[in-house]
């Protein structure tokens, strides 16, 4: 145990160095001080989302060599969990944001947004394609490599929230940018939602990590924007409190699972 957990901290130290490696030519770039071609941003972007990938696959391979690396692999694409789960999976996070667009709409009068998934479909989906690829990159470190690990020693609640600790500062560059409009801190708060509401998925999946990746980019991509507007933003964020409160309380701390199987780890 000492070994898997001395890993993780690794794990951060490498994934957190390697994207801001990354991101530092694009922040140079926003700030005028450089001037990259579009193509190189681009692929600076997904270089930089990489990280948790790269330290994922690399100490894999140190620690358990290519069978262990293929094993993490197909974890990205295993559909060997209770179907049920495809409900939340699908449905939880679009619910999240309906309501909290309607609670908005009823209570302030706010305008009810376009959808861009029926205005625009075409370009939503690919979109949510790319989306979709960046949660890959995220995924097969944060919740394929760190989390087992974490939860070795502590259980689902205190794991998660000590991958939230890291997983926070590892997006840290973004407000160099000027990427992201929200306050910092506010932002952490909903990683570590984010965070519980994952490890949820994940340990009820079977360690699956295409459940997680799903919902990573449904999160990013936003069915319904609630972020378009201050109160439904507002009205979201009390909305998933209520949900991840409901995962501590009904699912219990310790697993978030409900079932008597062996604890994930």
């Amino acid at each position: 145990m000492k070994k898997e957990l001395s890993s993780v901290w690794w794990f951060f130290l490498i994934a957190i160095g390697f994207t801001w490696l990354f991101e530092l030519p694009r922040t140079l770039d926003s700030q005028s001080i450089i001037e990259l071609p579009g193509y190189l941003l681009a692929l600076s972007r997904y270089l930089a989302a990489s990280g948790p990938f790269v330290a994922a696959f690399f100490l894999t391979f140190l620690n358990s060599g290519k069978e262990g690396v293929l094993d993490l692999l197909k974890r990205g694409w295993s559909v060997r969990f209770r179907k049920i789960w495809w409900l939340p999976i699908l449905f939880l996070i679009p619910a999240m944001e309906g309501i909290s667009v309607l609670l908005a709409h009823l209570i302030g009068g706010e305008a009810i947004a376009q959808i861009p998934l029926l205005t625009r479909p075409e370009a939503y989906l690919k979109s949510f394609l790319s989306l979709l690829c960046l949660a890959a990159l995220e995924e097969y470190g944060w919740r394929g490599y760190a989390l087992d690990r974490l939860q070795m020693k502590w259980n689902a609640l205190v794991s998660s929230l000590i991958l939230a600790a890291f997983w926070g500062p590892w997006h840290l560059p973004q407000w160099f940018m000027g990427g992201r409009d929200v306050p910092f801190f506010a932002f952490w708060y909903g990683i570590c939602m984010h965070s519980i509401l994952f490890t949820w998925f994940y340990n009820n999946t079977r360690r699956s990590l295409l459940p997680v990746i799903f919902v990573h980019a449904l999160m990013n991509a936003q069915i319904f924007p609630t972020w378009s507007n201050s109160n439904s933003a507002m009205i979201f964020v009390g909305v998933w409190t209520l949900v991840t409160i409901a995962i501590i309380v009904i699912w219990k701390p310790r697993r978030f699972v409900r079932s008597k199987e062996k604890r994930i780890g």
